[in-house]
């Protein structure tokens, strides 16, 4: 008997976030500089703006497509990536961080795993991202005319 295609979902592994894709597993990560950014309000850029010496790092982290299938006690969600982007479609978040999985990473399939640079393994333990408390309520995007523009429609690269 042939299985038949194993449903794209994301799970817990020793505190640890997995994604399943296409029959295979995936740590997933965030991006670790999100929280100032946001506390400062300064934007990220999407990875197709990074600098050319940075875009293949950046590249390898690919933004989780949405799924149905996740831990129900944290807060799933997405967010909508611009048109032009190089991923340009609904992308996942958890607490409102936007989660990101490598291809090729070493390891990927079940071990614990740190990257040594600007993305870290999600965890069932990561907090909420919080706003900066004195950013003035606006319009999201600021591409409509209203407010100034924060917080940005997306986040991370």
């Amino acid at each position: 008997m042939t299985e038949g295609p194993q449903k794209d979902s994301i799970y817990e592994k020793n505190g640890q976030l997995y994604a399943r894709r296409q029959g295979k597993d995936y740590l997933l990560f965030i991006y670790t500089p999100l929280q100032q950014a946001m506390e400062g309000r300064h934007p990220v850029a999407l990875g197709a703006e990074w600098s050319v010496y940075n875009q293949s790092f950046v590249k390898q982290y690919v933004p989780m497509p949405v799924v149905t299938s996740f831990p129900t006690d944290m807060d799933f969600s997405s967010q909508t990536r611009p048109a032009g982007d190089w991923y340009p479609y609904p992308q996942q978040t958890v607490n409102g961080w936007p989660l990101y999985y490598v291809v090729d990473l070493p390891g990927g399939k079940g071990a614990k795993t740190d990257q040594p640079a600007l993305f870290e393994p999600a965890t069932t333990s990561l907090p909420r991202i919080k706003p900066n408390p004195n950013s003035p309520t606006t319009t999201a995007g600021g591409d409509d005319g209203v407010g100034d523009g924060w917080p940005p429609k997306y986040w991370g690269p």
